[in-house]
């Protein structure tokens, strides 16, 4: 089994910090968890979308390795937030060792304070906080949030841009998911039409691996052993245990998701997880063995035959490059393409190992998709 700990926010949220000077127009400090409405509407205002405020309790309130972790910029003078950032505790280890993991998110300013240098101001209190260097943390930076990381003397932290596969599904629709340019359209296309000329065939031959392939209506105790032996990385990974992948997946509020599980004697031995959304479908999640058993290739044909049955054009997927099942991808027809995705990953204490894309196993589920 994969322990979920216990939260750890309350002795977080009392562990003292340095506080701004008193002449200081701001003050920096912890949020409590009656105070993350007043946060949503800042997330709203700065990105300009209304999200349904269930998404965000989800997010915040519901995760089960605990409440999410965030630092505001008030205004003193009229108690505005003007800026917020969130953490939310993620499991990341370190080979066999549990560290104090967390994804970042929501790192929001109010359009009319931003590029004020309240990133700067912020950070002045946070990094005094006595955890500060022990948090091992990854996020998905966008071009905005790496030209600010840059500026600050982080870029260190951003690792790179993710490697990308896609699964071509139906020859309309499928090329702009991964940029392809008017001239590569025409091969592509005779490409995917073969595949799919193919695919009855594709599809039956992978029912001939041992056991069956069923949907998973919740996760339980005996996927964390099949996490856990074909997921194990010696460095820095995130462990998604039965908890988290039911949390994170099957009660999301607001997107569709769908596990599939190869079931032997009764016990699962490899699992996916599909997100559909539209035309587009990616496979936030694979955990399979090494062929025979581990039937890679018949899996990833079911997750590809879910997505395009449900009118999706393409299945995508993007991770490090040290993904271990990138060769099962290739068999399987998914073709490589330049991902707009990046990882960024920080942890004072573990510089300069944590820095390095090569060290890392992330996957589509360890990011925040808004």
């Amino acid at each position: 089994m994969i322990p979920t700990p216990a939260d750890p926010f309350e002795e977080w949220f009392r562990l003292p910090v340095e506080a701004l000077p008193d002449d200081s127009p701001y003050e920096v400090r912890r949020a409590r968890p009656e105070e993350f409405p007043r946060l949503y509407d800042v997330v709203d205002r700065a990105f300009g979308v209304k999200r349904p405020r269930d998404l965000f309790d989800w997010l915040y309130l519901r995760n089960p390795f605990g409440i999410a972790r965030c630092w505001i910029v008030v205004e003193r003078k009229t108690g505005d937030v003007l800026k917020t950032g969130a953490a939310y505790p993620w499991p990341v280890w370190r080979g066999s060792e549990p560290l104090l993991g967390s994804l970042g998110g929501d790192a929001a300013t109010l359009p009319d304070w931003q590029r004020r240098g309240l990133s700067r101001v912020r950070n002045q209190v946070r990094n005094t906080h006595p955890w500060y260097a022990r948090f091992c943390g990854i996020a998905g930076p966008n071009e905005g949030s790496r030209a600010v990381m840059r500026k600050q003397g982080r870029g260190a932290n951003v690792l790179g841009r993710l490697r990308g596969g896609v699964a071509l599904l139906r020859t309309e629709g499928a090329f702009d998911a991964i940029g392809a340019p008017a001239l590569l359209g025409r091969p592509l296309g005779a490409v995917s039409d073969a595949f799919f000329a193919a695919w009855p065939g594709r599809r039956a031959a992978g029912g001939e691996a041992p056991g069956r392939i069923e949907r998973v209506a919740r996760f339980t105790g005996d996927f964390d052993a099949v996490t856990l032996r074909h997921m194990a990385w010696p460095e820095f990974w995130c462990p998604h245990n039965a908890d988290f992948l039911n949390w994170r997946y099957l009660d999301h509020p607001t997107e569709s998701y769908v596990g599939l599980a190869r079931v032997e004697d009764e016990r699962p031995t490899a699992y996916a997880v599909v997100r559909l959304a539209g035309r587009g479908a990616t496979l936030a999640e694979l955990a399979v063995g090494p062929p025979p058993r581990g039937s890679r290739r018949a899996l990833l044909l079911e997750a590809m035959a879910l997505a395009r049955e449900a009118g999706c054009a393409y299945l995508n997927f993007f991770a490090t490059p040290g993904f271990p099942h990138w060769g099962a991808l290739r068999s399987a027809g998914f073709l490589p393409y330049v991902s707009k995705n990046y990882a960024e990953a920080s942890c004072p204490r573990l510089e300069p190992d944590v820095q390095q894309m090569r060290n890392w196993q992330i996957l589509p589920g360890d990011r925040d998709y808004h």
